[in-house]
Order: structure tokens, then C-alpha cells, then sequence
């Protein structure tokens, strides 16, 4: 007698196949970041990375940001972005544009996450914060325009 397998070890052996992940998503008609995140909790490395996938490739900063990334309340949210903009000023004192892009990156990610899960005053703490930290530091007197347009002749 087979005994009866959840999603999560479904997607393990089917994985362990070789199937992709978006593969056995179809397959098991889930999400594939159900698939992927459950691969990942599983010790897997899957080449699969989106919004909601906890882990992806790594680079030099995530250690430092891992966990600062909370949306569950309101308090929560703003302790993360009060977390991120600590980081974000320490990689300017550093000048560190790598780090203040990846600070800039998890605060987009907060915002489009909280927004996914309905929580819309928590994905505003983090597109406001975003907003003011995406602004161009002017060095010139003059601002910069957009190029002309050329402009269309119709033959008569």
C-alpha cells in the first residue's frame, strides 16, 4: 500500500527528478513559489527566484539584511524601515552605492510584498521611504531635460 504525500514532498521527489519548478507547480497546480520555497525549506538550491521566495541568489550584503524585512502590523513595518534606512545612510557614509542599492531593493520588495498580502498602509511605509531615497542629488546648476523629439513632416 502507497502511502499518501503532501505537496511539499511531492514537489521534493519530482524535483529530485529533475523537473523545474514552475514544471511541477503546473503539476501539482500550486504556486511556484509554494514549490520553490518549499524546495528551499528542504535544503534545496532551486533556480528559481521571485517576490515571494525566501532565499535567492547571495551576495556580500544579505547576511546584513536578512530579517529586517517585517510588514506584519504597522509597528512591525516601521521598524523595518526605520532598520533599512539605517543601513541605507551607513552604506552613503561608506560610499557604498552597492549597499545602498540593495537597502533601496528590500525596501521595493517590502512594499510590493505587504501590498500583495492587502496590507496597504504597511506598503506605503515602504513606498514613501523609497520615493524619498529614489530622488537624484543634483550636482548641476542647470537640469537636465529629456532629448527633443524629432518632428514628424507629412507629405502632402
Amino acid at each position: 500500500m502507497r502511502r499518501r504525500m503532501s505537496k511539499r514532498q511531492l514537489a521534493q521527489e519530482l524535483y529530485d527528478q529533475g523537473l523545474r519548478v514552475d514544471t511541477i507547480a503546473e503539476m501539482l497546480e500550486t504556486d511556484p513559489a509554494y514549490v520553490a520555497n518549499s524546495l528551499i525549506d528542504a535544503g534545496c538550491t532551486p533556480a528559481y527566484v521571485d517576490l515571494y521566495t525566501r532565499t535567492g541568489p547571495q551576495n556580500r550584503y544579505a547576511q546584513m539584511l536578512a530579517g529586517v524585512l517585517r510588514f506584519k502590523n504597522l509597528e512591525a513595518a516601521q521598524e523595518s524601515v526605520a532598520r533599512i534606512d539605517a543601513l541605507y545612510h551607513r552604506f552613503a557614509e561608506a560610499r557604498d552605492r552597492r549597499g545602498q542599492h540593495q537597502a533601496q531593493l528590500l525596501a521595493l520588495t517590502g512594499k510590493n510584498r505587504a501590498e500583495g498580502l492587502g496590507k496597504r498602509r504597511e506598503a506605503r511605509l515602504f513606498a514613501d521611504w523609497l520615493i524619498e531615497h529614489l530622488a537624484v542629488e543634483e550636482e548641476f546648476e542647470t537640469p537636465v531635460s529629456a532629448p527633443a523629439q524629432p518632428q514628424l513632416r507629412l507629405a502632402a
